[in-house]
């Protein structure tokens, strides 16, 4: 029996609405096939060192059926369900938490991709944007750098990926509040849910400029109303999310209280990681060689970048004209924020509530990158409708735009710890760049030329170049983004033999003794050469074995959050938001030198870490033995070396005369020799068993300390004791 016409049609039409998800997951799939396909992981920064650790110990509760209350591995004991960070009521985590934490991310990283992908394109549709110029929409904000660049900071990253839902679920709600503002409460309650509340800042001023700025294309006589009715959509959807984030926000608040941002960060604090000019053209576009601090990226490629001057520049009487000023303005807002410091009105904004509770203001670059994205399918699809009003003028300014942001990053080189690799741009990006300016000025012209082609199949053909064009740009622009920086498993998984040593050292211990780690990773692993020789096996680039030696480092020294990982209990930790307690920093003031400032973050590890201590500054051994730190770990790079020994200056012992100090033998080891580390200008007395050794004729200088041999008559296994005729001190 055949079909009717009309049910056959109807059919067609759903089939076709399909198209664009599948095509957004194969984007997905593509850029990422690396962290998809290849079995390796992401292996540094916040990922590594946080992300994982904490998600290794919230799912491990959560699999015993119990919620992450509390761990006592970091910072002397750490609340876990009132630490947002760890994502513990986030709906799209609960099925990832029978994976290993590398996996979990993984998987989470690629959906949200996807979720980005897809919010964008809908919201580009919204503003009735025809499909390709939304695919390109979408591209840019979810296949660009900033998305790109926070692959690391995965509750960051989730948030994010909401951002064009929300606004989606806004615009909607504007227009038919009824039946969207629950939609824009829950997605809110997702936001906030995936741990990271500057990202809900971000979104909450976003929307309220996007709601204002929405109010001020109505005609004058319906702008009050229109802003009321923006104001109380925004207002009461963030009033319903609220019993939804509940169990989250509650426990958040009370550690509120005692963090070190209660009262809220001060001005200096407050614009610390602000977009620096000086690096503006090396984040605004695409990198081929050097990596760039990821706060700082948020390019969506030259050719991105030159559709959304071409978005900014429609008519004023375009359907667009409206969607130009829109996103226009939410652009240039993000970048203004971003600047932060270098931003005079931000000085005064960092004075309130909300923008003086968190640091990184380059992390407004959310919105520069979400507006260019819609900026970007207007453009296009301007460019669709009617080629031939892009005229050489446009296309000449777009491109004086283009060339004067790469022309500023040289500027770079002002700025270089921003940049691992070369700060200024080799020839590698700069061909990039030239050929994906070439590649926008060819198919503008190639568009224009296929008007005027009798054969539509010509013209149809030349209206999917600038979107091929864009996502091959973004494809090749993404090889040295994190999610291409690839290590593999055993960088989380191998337990290193300092890990296998610390936990059976704790094994019989009730409670087990704490560690402190002291190392600022100059050291190389012991078995580096073997290392590199398995690393060649697999093709690791030379950043990707970095990195991997860096994660076998910081196990070696079971820093800074890997004791999560382990159950071995640090008296130190690290944190970048809520934690460590206002309490644990004024403690831990006690423990380190004079004039170095007290830590809001943790990471005693580096503060202890001076060269001015020889590595090491230890703490006053009563703060230790307070806090039950029964175990130091330290690397051997201030160590000194005599004829083939490496002699420790990790300690010092201060001898004033008639203050013997006694070394017991107990392994009956025989010397018929002893060498002595010190500094003073008398030599040290030293008794072997009762017999005082023969001093040295003369001593060495070994950096800054004297080296002697003091001789005995015959090898003993007795017990040392060194005297000082003047004051001295012993290495």
């Amino acid at each position: 029996m055949e079909r009717h016409p009309i049910i056959r049609t109807l059919t067609i039409r759903k089939r076709f609405q399909l198209w664009p998800v599948v095509v957004l997951l194969a984007l997905t799939l593509l850029c990422f096939h690396r962290l998809a396909f290849s079995g390796l992981i992401l292996g540094r920064g916040d990922t590594y060192a946080y992300f994982y650790p904490y998600w290794a110990v919230r799912n491990a509760a959560l699999m015993q059926g119990r919620l992450p209350l509390w761990s006592p591995d970091v910072f002397m004991g750490v609340p876990l369900l009132a630490n947002p960070q760890l994502g513990t009521f986030y709906p799209l985590n609960w099925p990832l938490v029978p994976l290993s934490p590398p996996d979990g991310i993984r998987l989470s990283v690629l959906a949200h991709i996807f979720l980005a992908l897809l919010g964008s394109y809908s919201l580009a549709r919204r503003w009735h944007i025809g499909p390709i110029a939304a695919l390109a929409s979408a591209a840019v904000f979810g296949l660009g750098g900033y998305l790109g660049a926070h692959v690391e900071q995965i509750n960051q990253l989730q948030g994010l990926a909401w951002l064009p839902w929300l606004f989606l679920l806004y615009d909607r709600a504007l227009d038919q509040p009824r039946r969207f503002v629950l939609p824009l409460a829950i997605g809110l309650a997702l936001q906030f849910l995936t741990g990271h509340t500057q990202t809900v800042f971000i979104t909450g001023v976003g929307l309220g400029t996007y709601g204002l700025a929405v109010s001020l294309t109505r005609p004058s006589g319906e702008r009050i109303q229109s802003v009321l009715r923006a104001l109380g959509c925004l207002a009461l959807a963030g009033i319903l999310a609220l019993p939804l984030i509940a169990p989250q926000l509650i426990p958040t608040m009370e550690l509120t209280s005692v963090s070190n941002r209660s009262g809220g960060l001060n001005p200096n604090e407050a614009t610390a990681f602000s977009l620096n000019p000086l690096i503006l053209g090396r984040g605004l576009l695409p990198s081929y060689d050097g990596i760039i601090f990821g706060e700082y990226v948020a390019y969506g490629g030259v050719i991105g970048l030159g559709l959304a001057g071409i978005g900014l520049l429609v008519p004023r009487r375009s359907t667009y004209a409206r969607a130009r000023w829109l996103w226009g303005a939410l652009t240039v807002l993000g970048l203004l924020l971003a600047l932060g410091e270098f931003n005079p009105l931000y000085w005064q904004l960092a004075h309130l509530p909300g923008f003086n509770f968190f640091r990184v203001p380059a992390r407004w670059l959310a919105l520069f990158a979400l507006g260019m994205s819609l900026l970007a399918g207007v453009g296009l699809q301007a460019l669709l409708d009617a080629p031939h009003t892009i005229r050489w003028p446009k296309i000449t300014g777009i491109a004086g735009v283009i060339l004067s942001l790469a022309a500023g990053s040289l500027l770079a080189a002002q700025s270089p710890e921003d940049v691992i690799g070369s700060a200024v741009p080799t020839a590698a990006t700069w061909i990039g760049w030239g050929l994906a300016l070439a590649a926008l000025i060819a198919t503008m012209m190639l568009l224009r030329a296929a008007t005027k082609q009798p054969k539509p199949r010509w013209s149809r053909l030349a209206r999917g170049l600038p979107l091929l064009a864009l996502l091959a740009e973004l494809l090749a622009a993404s090889g040295v983004l994190p999610y291409n920086t690839l290590v593999l498993p055993e960088a989380y998984s191998a337990q290193r033999f300092t890990i296998s040593q610390m936990r059976a050292y704790d094994a019989d211990q009730t409670p087990p003794g704490r560690l402190l780690s002291i190392s600022e990773l100059l050291f190389d692993p012991g078995d580096r050469t073997t290392l590199e020789a398995r690393y060649a096996q697999y093709g690791l680039s030379d950043l990707s074995v970095r990195i991997q030696h860096i994660a076998t480092k910081l196990k070696e020294i079971v820093a800074p959050n890997l004791p999560l990982v382990w159950g071995i209990p640090s008296i130190d930790g690290f944190d970048g938001g809520l934690l460590p307690t206002r309490h644990y920093t004024a403690f831990t003031r006690l423990m380190l030198p004079p004039d170095a400032l007290a830590t809001i973050d943790g990471r005693l590890r580096e503060i202890l870490a001076r060269e001015s201590c020889r590595g090491a500054c230890l703490p006053d051994s009563r703060w230790l033995n307070l806090t039950n730190t029964r175990y130091l770990l330290t690397d051997k790079v201030f160590d000194v070396w005599r004829e083939g020994v490496a002699y420790d200056t990790t300690f010092t012992i201060r001898l004033d005369p008639g203050e013997p100090l006694d070394l017991p033998n107990p392994d009956q080891f025989e010397a018929n020799a002893v060498d002595l580390l010190f500094t003073g200008e008398t030599l040290p007395i030293v008794q072997l068993g009762g017999e005082i050794l023969h001093p040295p004729n003369e001593t060495a200088l070994l950096d800054d300390l004297r080296w002697g041999r003091w001789q005995a008559a015959e090898a003993s296994a007795a017990a040392l004791t060194i005297e000082a005729s003047g004051p001295v001190t012993i290495r």
